[in-house]
């Protein structure tokens, strides 16, 4: 490799020169060495005259054969490519260049033709996002207006599609994107409906729960492969917006329980890339990492020691399926402590004893957020401090924790073990992530999702691609963290 100052012509000039001027040196010396009578001088200079010729003749059939040569071909090569993909930018008439500069001259015509393409690319990504954005934005207005409430359902009986009317007929707790439709509905009676769905000549059949009527229809893709159900119920308030062909027997659904009353309005929440997730009822640790679904949370509280009291005064979660952060897919609620907020804990966090006072409990707000989590892998920032409110409170409800927990902190440990700083703000500067709502639940969990996903390709460079392997690394981690607490 040679300097960055030296060009490459310079470069095969100081070639020449040394093998010049050591090959002349090396004669000489041996030239002095051999002379012994004048009458032999002759003939020493005349076989050294013939080896430095063949000497001179071989390194200029080295340097001009080999690098030279290559350099021309790799310059014909950029011109071919010039030629065939940016033609706009070959000059009019005959070039004369050294190979040299003919070959650099068609690396920068290759740039300038991929930055021109790539800004052509861009323009016609935000035009093709505009018209989506258009497209998604007239959905969500239609579905929002119906007073009918829709609820699209994956195989696997994820919920991929809800209408504000779905969130306040089923309760914005268990009906939520991302979220199992087996917190709603009973397992059999859907996996019957999918069944008779997809017997049925049009894919469609009326259902009825309670003294609410509704259609389910099959949804397919082109090849005719099952994707899920689309799901209406009609509003006792007003006619049916949607109709379908009349056809069989009504299938009834009046199992099914209703627990929360009707919420305020609430956008139109959807993400048809859950028709690819996998099912919510089990975590495979030996999945990639990028294809399972998590929880990221964060907690609020009255102190640091749960053991002596402390308590906790907010919960934020958000969803992650598939590598991307469900923005719609959250659970956010303060939380009554029973106990006085320090001072100094509202300092942090600005959460006050006004705010709270109406605020459900740590026992009620609990179980509604395993059923928020059910099926996932909770992340969090220094996990150990989260979990250990969380379990107290489990245990004398006689619940259970028993999900998979991924902590970014170790995780920072491991990847950036050269910084001194490993809490949120620090990670989200060194990563160049923006932050906002630091120190709220909500807030400080979007931004753990947000530097959890960024973890990712770091870790794939660690050979860290699934679960498995992540707990591993997390383990070691913490080996060498409790180590280096005894020196």
């Amino acid at each position: 490799m040679w300097p960055s100052g030296i060009k490459l012509r310079t470069a095969f000039l100081i070639l020449w020169l040394g093998g010049v001027l050591g090959a002349f040196w090396i004669g000489f010396i041996w030239l002095f060495h051999q002379i012994q009578v004048r009458e032999e001088i002759p003939f020493y200079f005349l076989v050294f005259g013939f080896a430095y010729t063949f000497w001179l003749l071989f390194l200029m059939m080295l340097i001009y054969t080999y690098p030279l040569r290559e350099i021309r071909r790799l310059a014909k090569e950029a011109e071919i490519l010039v030629m065939e993909n940016a033609p706009d930018l070959v000059p009019e008439g005959p070039v004369t260049l050294h190979s040299l500069e003919a070959l650099a001259e068609h690396l920068q015509r290759l740039g300038t033709a991929f930055r021109k393409r790539a800004l052509e690319l861009e323009h016609l990504v935000e035009e093709a996002t505009r018209r989506l954005e258009l497209e998604k934005n007239a959905l969500a207005l239609i579905l929002r207006s119906l007073a009918e409430a829709v609820l699209v359902i994956s195989r696997d009986f994820r919920i991929v599609l809800i209408n504000p009317a779905a969130i306040r007929l089923f309760g914005e707790d268990k009906a939520f994107l991302g979220g199992s439709a087996l917190t709603i509905f009973d397992q059999k009676l859907l996996t019957d409906l999918l069944l008779n769905l997809e017997k049925s000549p049009q894919n469609c059949r009326p259902i009825s729960w309670k003294e609410l009527k509704g259609w389910a229809c099959l949804m397919q893709d082109d090849s005719g492969r099952t994707l899920g159900i689309v799901m209406t119920f009609q509003s006792p308030s007003g006619p049916s917006c949607l109709r379908a062909p009349k056809e069989g027997p009504e299938e009834d659904l009046s199992s099914l329980t209703i627990t929360e009353a009707p919420k305020a309005w609430r956008p139109v929440a959807f993400d048809f890339d859950l028709f690819a997730a996998g099912h919510l009822t089990e975590v495979n640790r030996k999945k990639n990492l990028r294809e399972l679904s998590y929880t990221v949370f964060d907690t609020e509280t009255t102190g640091l020691e749960p053991s002596r009291g402390d308590r906790i005064v907010a919960i934020g979660a958000v969803r992650i399926e598939r590598g991307k952060i469900l923005r719609e897919a959250i659970f956010h609620t303060l939380v009554n402590p029973q106990r006085p907020i320090p001072r100094s804990a509202t300092k942090i966090h600005g959460i006050t004893d006004e705010m709270v006072r109406d605020r459900p409990s740590l026992a009620e707000v609990l179980p509604r957020f395993l059923a928020f989590c059910q099926g996932t892998v909770l992340v969090a920032h220094n996990a150990a401090f989260d979990l250990k409110f969380l379990e107290l409170e489990a245990e004398r409800q006689g619940l259970k924790l028993d999900f998979p927990v991924v902590d970014t902190l170790l995780i920072s440990y491991g990847l950036f073990e050269e910084f001194p700083g490993h809490n949120l703000d620090d990670i989200a500067q060194r990563l160049g992530i923006t932050v906002a709502g630091l120190h709220s639940a909500l807030g400080d969990a979007f931004l753990t999702a947000e530097i959890f996903l960024r973890f990712i390709p770091y870790l794939e460079r660690r050979g860290v691609h699934t679960l498995e392997d992540l707990f591993d690394f997390c383990r070691k981690m913490y080996s060498i963290r409790r180590l280096q607490r005894k020196f």
